[in-house]
């Protein structure tokens, strides 16, 4: 199962190879043209957005400037004879039409004392307004006043209020009014298409909007409304004028606003662009090429198919003569009856891990064991028994030893555990562990449990003049030792020739 999923997945790799040389290049381009294009299409709407702000910023300081006029021409009128107040008021309204919502006098108390919508009105108290406490609490400061959008209780509408202070004999007596409605600029700027989307407003520095034109701009409740002081154009250390593309102050869309502002009027002009508008003439010709892209992806796909049948079918036959191959090793390398390594293998391993040991300079151990009294085993239980045997002991050694020591079959009953990076006394009580395992261990029989014991020969390689076989001969010698002294236990070779008994045999000898 294994290496039929490994064949379907080199056989995939390929496809998919054949389709990264030929779909990321192509829709890499594409995708890097897209972009381009929106590039451009955005920089050609931030232009056309800059020129409209710069308009609107030339059409309100116009409109300022002859409010202003107009306020300080009353003014006069009122300081110099305000019983002809009314006449005059009626001709100048004649002359700005519907741009002038209202004209009105406050008193110095805050009470309206005139108003060119209602000679004939009740006492209204305006005394709580901005637009008349601005001058009161600054008297001395004869400068024009823009306030933010009010609703009239006179006039019934929006308007925003143009006013400056009445001095007479260097005393507060008083403000004159003028009213914009904010309809007036709101009006102007539906006239600019700048899409379903888009939005154009006339912003105090005080973040409240004096007047908006888009589709949803007659749900706006001016004495509601506050922007977010976070968005750049608020910001008096910036530059007077620029680009903003993020989140709408509005409605919280994503945007591109140009904006100019007017420092002295305390004012912001805002044009916002939405690029669902901006884009939508490019969208549809990138939905065009997307589609004819992946009609060419799904030709290229259909190749890629075909590509991966006929590599799986070419490595299926490979990895089937691989596999004969692998399965041979194995019988080589691995002995059948109990998964230990056989004996060419095991001597290959030695080999290897005792160059390792004398080129790193680390120790290296070598343990032999033979089952004791195993031909007694076979005789009396049978062989099926006696591989029993010699698959526990094999279960319980590697149970106990570590992952990079190396165990195998030498032949029959004799085994042998190759210990890296072990020296001598550690390699003793490696021995000793695997001995008391082994023994703790009984194999159920037909005439009762049986358990099995084994004898154990250490030995470890010499810093000098050492080899693998003089290595695999000390421990044998050991293991004679461990033996001839009456089984059951660990002896250790000391030198190249001698060996000496470590553990005393067991209570229970086999």
């Amino acid at each position: 199962m294994y290496q039929h999923r490994a064949t379907k997945t080199k056989a995939s790799l390929a496809a998919i190879a054949f389709l990264l040389i030929t779909l990321v290049p192509m829709w890499g381009t594409l995708h890097a043209w897209l972009d381009q294009e929106n590039v451009l299409v955005e920089k050609a709407a931030g232009s056309d957005a800059m020129n409209l702000a710069v308009a609107f910023d030339v059409h309100v300081q116009s409109v300022v400037r002859f409010v202003d006029t107009l306020t300080q021409d009353l003014r006069e009128h009122a300081v110099k004879d305000r019983s002809d107040f009314g006449r005059i008021v009626k001709e100048e309204l004649v002359l700005y039409g519907d741009m002038v919502a209202q004209v009105a006098l406050i008193s110095p108390e805050g009470m309206l004392v005139y108003s060119s919508l209602a000679p004939a009105f009740g006492a209204v108290d305006l005394s709580g307004r901005d637009h008349f406490r601005a001058h009161r609490d600054n008297p001395s400061k004869d400068k024009l006043f823009i306030s933010k959008p009010v609703f009239g209780r006179v006039s019934g509408i929006w308007s925003i209020q143009f006013t400056r202070p009445i001095i007479e004999g260097d005393k507060f007596s008083g403000v004159v009014v003028v009213s914009i409605p904010t309809s007036f600029f709101s009006d102007f700027y539906k006239k600019i298409n700048v899409g379903a989307n888009g939005l154009i407003a006339l912003v105090g520095m005080d973040r409240v909007p004096r007047a908006v034109a888009s589709k949803d701009s007659g749900a706006i409740n001016f004495g509601e409304l506050l922007l977010l002081k976070s968005a750049p154009y608020f910001v008096k250390e910036a530059l007077p004028e620029g680009l903003y593309r993020g989140v709408s102050a509005f409605d919280g869309s994503e945007s591109l606003t140009a904006y100019r502002r007017l420092e002295d009027a305390g004012l912001v002009v805002l044009v916002q662009l939405s690029p669902e508008d901006y884009l939508m003439s490019s969208g549809k010709r990138h939905r065009v090429l997307i589609f004819c892209a992946s009609a060419v992806t799904i030709l290229l796909l259909s190749f890629a198919l075909l590509i991966y049948a006929t590599v799986w079918q070419h490595l299926k036959d490979a990895k089937a003569l691989k596999q004969a191959h692998k399965t041979l090793r194995e019988l080589v390398n691995v002995d059948i009856l109990t998964g230990a390594l056989s004996r060419s293998h095991f001597l290959e391993v030695l080999e290897k891990e005792f160059r390792d040991s004398e080129s790193c300079g680390t120790k290296l151990s070598l343990i032999l064991i033979d089952i004791d009294y195993f031909k007694q085993v076979n005789d009396t239980y049978g062989h099926p028994i006696g591989d029993i045997f010699l698959k526990q002991v094999v279960a319980v050694c590697c149970a106990e030893l570590r992952a990079h020591d190396s165990f195998g079959r030498l032949g029959g009953e004799e085994f042998g555990v190759i210990l890296p990076c072990t020296d001598g006394a550690s390699a003793l009580g490696v021995a000793e562990k695997l001995r008391l395992a082994i023994e703790s261990s009984k194999i159920s029989t037909s005439k009762g449990l049986v358990r099995v014991t084994v004898s154990m020969g250490v030995a470890f390689a010499l810093p000098s003049g050492d080899t693998p076989s003089k290595l695999v001969v000390r421990a044998d010698d050991a293991l004679y030792c461990a033996k001839q002294a009456g089984r059951n236990r660990v002896c250790s070779a000391r030198g190249n020739d001698d060996a000496s008994q470590v553990t005393t045999m067991s209570t229970n000898d086999s």
